[in-house]
């Protein structure tokens, strides 16, 4: 694909395979075109090229925004998206929010809407998942349990997970693949 932002080159010939079933980390420095190549992806960005394999697939994704709906609760926000059904109630206990439930995200840490963003996108399902930083803002304990469990989980289903980070680490413990932009 190739892409101008503003003027400038941001992709030129890029050319990427993402494994079916595979948890990919997309990682480079801040400003290189790691979101844009996921709304590329997704659709939301004009772009030259083309791309494949993704026709007919179910795609669930979780932008760096939050997006919750501020008048309806954590379990209402997850089932607005996944519908009435143990999925939300199974997210919920991944993502360690189980008490919050009943909470609107104005009583939610920013931590605990990060989560409740991940258990919302865990929930609705999809043959692939596009993750915009899904890790952002959880305490690094936090984060090893909860990565841990849905990472563990979506390779067991054969899931295709692409997801964005600025952490090495992060890339290295739950991508199967790095990519570098």
């Amino acid at each position: 694909i190739n892409k101008n932002y503003g003027g400038e080159q941001l992709f030129n010939n890029l050319n990427l395979r993402f494994e079916t079933g595979k948890i990919t980390a997309v990682m480079g420095p801040s400003g290189l075109g790691k979101t844009t190549l996921l709304r590329i992806m997704l659709g939301l960005e004009d772009f030259e090229g083309s791309i494949g394999g993704m026709e007919g697939m179910r795609i669930g994704v979780m932008f760096q925004d939050n997006l919750l709906m501020p008048w309806l609760t954590l379990r209402e926000n997850i089932e607005l998206i996944a519908g009435i059904s143990a999925a939300t109630d199974e997210a919920l206990k991944l993502t360690e929010l189980e008490d919050a439930a009943d909470k609107k995200p104005a009583e939610l840490s920013g931590g605990m809407q990060r989560r409740a963003a991940l258990a919302r996108t865990f929930a609705a399902g999809g043959d692939m998942l596009i993750l915009d930083e899904p890790f952002t803002g959880l305490d690094e304990e936090l984060r090893d349990r909860v990565a841990s469990r849905l990472c563990e989980r979506w390779k067991r289903e054969g899931t295709t997970v692409i997801f964005v980070t600025h952490d090495s680490e992060e890339a290295r413990k739950y991508g199967d693949d790095i990519i570098r932009l």
